[in-house]
């Protein structure tokens, strides 16, 4: 860990990231724990969960709200491409022939307003129907900062930016709570499969920005 991001190698696995961050990333601490159950976490890893390029996978959505990046490294070097910029479609990303994830980097500070929602038929070992990621900064009652990372809501994880930009700059109260959540709960694209239909995925969404200010409070 440097002093302007932490860099978390792609080979770890999850239980190892979770032992080695030890609380550093409040978000993450609280994925890890609805991330499969302990026997998958003790050999899944990050470079995984992003290589699949999965738009339900857990962790992806919580990286987009950390503002992360990734680190890709081939025969011909290295380059770091911004997490939000990874994805370009349906399991596809930026990786070219020969390119490896060998790390995720996630800027410091942390957003002291953080959470993640995971909405699934079972709570433990079981593929998100929409998963949602915050990371707020609010000084003196206003939102500085909004990240929103989503999942299960498009073609790939994705930021909500309508959201963001709906809560940036306004005071953290109920008002701009209910105004947020409305805007939330049209982003990306869902779709009716077997897991939930769309209009279910959509009030998920928006109920949990209430839950997250209902949860943190007033700051």
């Amino acid at each position: 860990m440097r002093a302007e991001h932490v860099e978390i190698g792609a080979a770890l696995t999850l239980s190892e990231v979770e032992r080695l961050l030890a609380g550093r990333l409040p978000l993450l601490d609280a994925v890890l724990p609805q991330f499969a159950s302990r026997l998958i976490r003790n050999g899944a890893t990050i470079g995984g969960n992003l290589g699949t390029a999965s738009p339900i996978g857990d962790l992806p959505p919580a990286l987009l709200a950390l503002d992360a990046s990734v680190v890709l490294v081939s025969a011909a070097g290295e380059r770091e491409v911004p997490l939000d910029g990874y994805f370009t479609g349906y399991r596809r990303t930026v990786r070219g022939p020969g390119e490896l994830v060998r790390a995720v980097r996630v800027p410091l500070p942390p957003a002291p307003v953080a959470a993640f929602h995971k909405i699934a038929k079972r709570r433990f070992d079981d593929i998100s129907s929409v998963a949602v990621a915050f990371a707020l900064d609010v000084a003196d009652g206003m939102v500085t900062r909004a990240a929103v990372g989503l999942g299960g809501v498009a073609a790939t994880p994705v930021r909500a930016t309508a959201t963001e930009a709906a809560l940036l700059g306004r005071p953290w109260d109920e008002e701009t709570v209910r105004a947020g959540a409305e805007v939330l709960a049209g982003e990306g694209t869902p779709l009716d499969d077997h897991r939930a239909s769309a209009a279910y995925r959509r009030a998920m969404l928006g109920q949990s920005l209430r839950r997250l200010f209902h949860e943190a409070g007033a700051a």
